[in-house]
């Protein structure tokens, strides 16, 4: 079965088609243009349905009436139809991107399990023992964190990430500071979280071979802390793929 899947992102929009959980025809498109620039009248001819996910309100109207038009079986993943228990106090508020993913990480991994997506917002989430969504952490996105103090002061610049050696302990001059203090901070910040996590869903053990990396930033990040962690930047449309052939479909995968 073959499930086009659109993840809009409140900066980039992200496409794939993905068929028995492997994703292929990858394209990104900046969200603002989305609508009108892609052509939603070829789907039909390429895959069984549509499913979609958006954090972006003001975008969701125009694809939703654009995927209507294609003539294609289609599907919002939402809190409401949602093939996932979100074990949470306000299921409304979770993001249709971090069910997305979420639902996603299955592929991959029995329960428990956790989730990090870097985007522009990193959120970091854990589904439990019993399967269910049981919620996470929403921070700043690794952009954020090195373009505030640039914005925000009138002598720091703005740095380059992906120049960071993360081996550097303390910052002998300014650009070292904010390396440690804006990316390695970062990466501190992801394991910090992280650590909490295992502590709670995992009985303190490592989580480490139980833990996925989405996001668009996963590129911009020291190879060092990346090292050997497992990466899917196409988790969220793997996880629309899987929640379509269980809403519109009825597979109990």
């Amino acid at each position: 079965m073959k499930i086009f899947t659109i993840d809009i992102g409140n900066t980039s929009t992200h496409c794939a088609l993905v068929e028995n959980g492997r994703p292929s025809r990858l394209a990104d498109f900046p969200t603002r243009d989305f609508a009108g620039a892609f052509s939603f009248g070829g789907l039909s001819g390429e895959c069984d349905a549509v499913c979609w996910c958006s954090v972006v309100p003001k975008v969701s109207g125009a694809v939703a009436a654009k995927i209507g038009e294609a003539g294609v079986p289609s599907v919002q993943l939402s809190f409401e139809n949602s093939p996932i228990f979100l074990s949470v106090k306000n299921p409304e508020q979770v993001g249709q991107d971090r069910i997305a993913v979420a639902i996603g990480a299955a592929e991959f991994f029995e329960p428990p399990y956790i989730i990090v997506d870097m985007g522009t917002a990193v959120t970091i989430d854990v589904v439990d023992s019993k399967g269910a969504y049981a919620g996470g952490a929403i921070a700043p996105g690794l952009y954020a964190f090195i373009s505030y103090l640039h914005e925000n002061t009138a002598q720091l610049p703005l740095i380059n990430p992906e120049k960071t050696d993360y081996d550097i302990r303390v910052g002998k001059n300014t650009l070292e500071a904010m390396y440690i203090g804006c990316v390695k901070g970062f990466c501190r910040l992801v394991d910090g979280i992280i650590a909490d996590f295992e502590r709670e869903f995992f009985n303190g053990e490592s989580s480490a071979k139980k833990t996925i990396f989405t996001g668009g930033s996963l590129r911009q990040l020291p190879a060092k802390w990346i090292g050997s962690r497992l990466l899917e930047p196409s988790l969220a449309n793997i996880g629309l793929a899987r929640a379509c052939e269980k809403i519109l479909f009825k597979h109990e995968k």
